[in-house]
Order: structure tokens, then sequence, then C-alpha cells
């Protein structure tokens, strides 16, 4: 739990990844990928069983993620479900013709 006192020495309070992810409601994968990509903080502990990162780094991410611009990801999601759409629906069409064709010969 961040508490005020845990807020007050954000530049020396370490955090696991529980909490890191907290602040966004995101799960522990996407965030490990963001940090394999260099997007977000890089641990300043890693050790067996215990990783963590200063508080500080991850409020600013958190800060500049919620600040950046769109980056045009939702469309290309949107772009490829609209292909994946078609594709499923010529997909069952041909399969309605070839059902109709063998229900006919």
């Amino acid at each position: 739990m961040i508490t005020k006192a845990l807020i007050d020495h954000a530049d020396i309070a370490l955090i696991d990844v529980t909490t890191a992810v907290s602040f966004g409601d995101m799960s522990e994968s996407w965030w490990y990928a963001e940090v394999a990509a260099g997007r977000a903080p890089a641990p300043v502990v890693r050790r067996p069983r215990c990783t963590r990162w200063r508080l500080f780094d991850v409020l600013q991410f958190w800060k500049s993620f919620a600040a950046a611009p769109d980056d045009g990801s939702a469309e290309r999601v949107a772009a490829h479900a609209r292909r994946a759409s078609n594709a499923a629906s010529v997909k069952r069409a041909a399969g309605r013709e070839q059902g109709a064709a063998h229900a006919a010969g």
C-alpha cells in the first residue's frame, strides 16, 4: 500500500512489480514488456525473488504515460480487427457455399 510517508520518500522508496503496475492497472507481463522495451524504468534491485523499482522513477513513468498522446495503436488494433472480421466473413460464406453444393450433389 502506498502511504503519504512512502510518497514523501519516493526518491529512496523501493517498490515491487505488483505495486508498480497498480498505478496504471496494468498486468505484470505488460510492465515487464515495457521495461524490456526501455519505455518503463529499469529496476534498481534485481536479485532472485527480489526485483525492486524506485518509486520516484515509477511515478514519473506513469505521469509521462498518462500525458503522452495516443500513438495510433488503437486505430491499428481496430484496423486489424476489421481485416480479421472481413476474412472470417469470407471464410464463412465460402463454407456455406461449399456446404450447399455438397448437399445438392
